[in-house]
């Protein structure tokens, strides 16, 4: 027994006088953020006129651009074949946007709630239905300084949303077309 404590100890004494250095398997580079304002209109798909649109956007990408995005957008009035309509939009995206430089293109598509306020049954109130809305954009972010810069934006926004009863179209889809101010930020883990 006495044999067998001593090999345990002098095995535990080579091993902690091999030891090295730890370090992790797994680093993380620099992110960086940008909090945009935009303003623009809603065109095109079920949108039957143009209408202003307003919103925000904040986005975290990594040093090798490719990160997420958080989204919101909101027209109201806006025209379509049936009632007017006012439409919101939270989505959270999945994009790439080049990491450096004076342009900085962007693509990127995403998932979120498509909130649309209108029209209940021959108009006589008002309805408000939460469908699953998808988006898919792109654009360029021009970068004035570290910190300050533009973005240019265009996204096509859609939903598979059936509300016959309300009098607004299925499956719902439009432009948002957008400009904006950006501030961005560097993250250092």
């Amino acid at each position: 027994m006495k044999r067998s404590v001593v090999l345990v100890l002098w095995v535990c004494a080579v091993i902690a006088a091999s030891a090295g250095e730890a370090r992790a398997q797994m680093t993380f580079g620099t992110f960086k953020g940008y909090l945009t304002g935009h303003v623009g209109v809603v065109s095109g798909g079920d949108v039957t006129s143009e209408r202003m649109a307003a919103g925000a956007s904040v986005g975290v990408y990594e040093s090798n651009g490719w990160g997420a995005e958080i989204d919101f957008g909101r027209s109201t009035d806006v025209a379509t074949n049936t009632h007017p309509l006012s439409l919101t939009s939270y989505m959270v995206n999945a994009g790439w946007v080049k990491p450096n430089g004076l342009v900085r293109p962007f693509a990127g598509a995403g998932a979120g709630i498509l909130q649309v306020d209108g029209c209940g049954f021959q108009c006589g109130s008002s309805a408000r239905t939460y469908d699953l809305g998808m988006s898919l954009g792109g654009g360029a972010f021009v970068a004035v300084t570290d910190y300050v810069g533009f973005r240019g934006d265009a996204r096509y926004l859609f939903s598979f949303a059936d509300h016959p009863e309300l009098g607004r179209p299925d499956n719902l889809s439009f432009w948002r077309l957008s400009v904006g101010a950006t501030f961005m930020w560097a993250i250092v883990p």
